[in-house]
């Protein structure tokens, strides 16, 4: 009797159907990591590229053994490289690690409804870069190009210390209104509480603006239009050099035609700053970290998206990695 029971309730699990493929069961499913394509390796010395992969991979030894992926498969991968005219005498190598948060989806064009595939492409990712801000136009551990359309770079906001690190802070960048809209933060990693930029006085500011337009109306010629421009950037100039240290914020879309600065926190402006190459230990290799940069972007409310970047960021250990600075 007893036998036959247990060939009872045996037939009754196989026979009973499969579980249906649900956002909630995918949740509960244990992800996986995958080594993503690599990225480029351009203009780095060999010594040094073998040196910035061991960084690498201790960076993501760090987030994987703190982290375990759920309802995703995490694909990583890495880039190194730098190009002439990102700027002039590099004193360190930039390099990145990026993580791309792909879900598992259920596959409802599956006859099998419990059928699930991971997602191809992903607007959740997670980059921890050494020695270049992204969020800047791109800063590097490097002088402006000569060949520079500005001659400075473009802050958003001043960046605020906090949790032991340097704020940036965070912005929308794509879907803007909608439930899954997209937000970007940025965080700084440096020696002690110092920056790898200083910030263009208004005077700087302004003598690179009447550079800029005095050679636009050498090609195209004097008018009312460009003189106007012209004349007030030289009248700011007039005043005390003592008016003119304040750092430079302005509008957003008011280079060419500069009407005036603004004050810290207007909508649609920038801080204008420029590389510190003093913040740099200059003996060490071009290999060494001397700032990391981490930004985490999200598709705001998706469970998968949220319940995997909150685990990312408490496995991503900003005092971990700012002791790997200079090493």
């Amino acid at each position: 009797m007893k036998i036959l029971l247990l060939i009872y309730i045996a037939f009754i699990s196989i026979s009973a159907p499969a579980q249906n493929c649900t956002a909630e069961s995918l949740l509960q499913k244990t992800g996986t990591w995958k080594a993503g394509p690599q990225g480029s390796i351009k203009n780095i010395a060999a010594t040094d590229l073998a040196k910035e992969k061991t960084i690498l991979a201790t960076i993501h030894k760090m987030v994987s053994t703190n982290y375990s992926p759920m309802g995703c498969q995490v694909s990583y991968s890495t880039v190194f490289g730098k190009y002439p005219d990102q700027g002039q005498t590099f004193i360190a190598d930039p390099y990145h690690y990026a993580m791309y948060i792909l879900r598992y989806l259920c596959d409802k064009n599956s006859a099998d409804k419990s059928k699930f595939y991971v997602d191809a492409a992903t607007p959740t990712t997670v980059n921890i870069t050494a020695n270049v801000i992204f969020s800047l136009n791109n800063l590097f551990a490097a002088n402006t190009s000569t060949d520079d359309f500005r001659g400075y770079l473009k802050l958003k906001q001043r960046p605020q210390k906090k949790d032991g690190a340097w704020f940036i802070g965070e912005e929308i960048v794509g879907d803007r209104g909608t439930a899954s809209e997209i937000k970007e933060a940025c965080w700084l990693i440096t020696y002690n509480d110092t920056l790898p930029f200083n910030y263009v006085s208004q005077k700087e500011y302004l003598l690179v603006q009447k550079k800029r337009m005095e050679q636009t109306i050498k090609e195209e010629g004097a008018s009312d239009f460009y003189n106007k421009f012209l004349n007030n950037i030289n009248e700011l100039l007039k005043q005390p050099d003592a008016a003119l240290t304040s750092p430079a914020i302005c509008p957003w879309n008011d280079e060419q035609r500069f009407t005036g600065f603004v004050m810290e926190g207007t909508p649609g402006s920038f801080i204008a700053v420029k590389p510190n190459l003093d913040y740099y230990r200059k003996k060490l290799p071009k290999s060494s970290p001397q700032f990391f940069t981490v930004v985490y972007k999200i598709s705001k409310g998706d469970a998968a998206f949220e319940q995997n970047m909150k685990a990312i960021k408490k496995a991503v250990d900003f005092t971990a990695l700012r002791k790997m600075l200079g090493k």
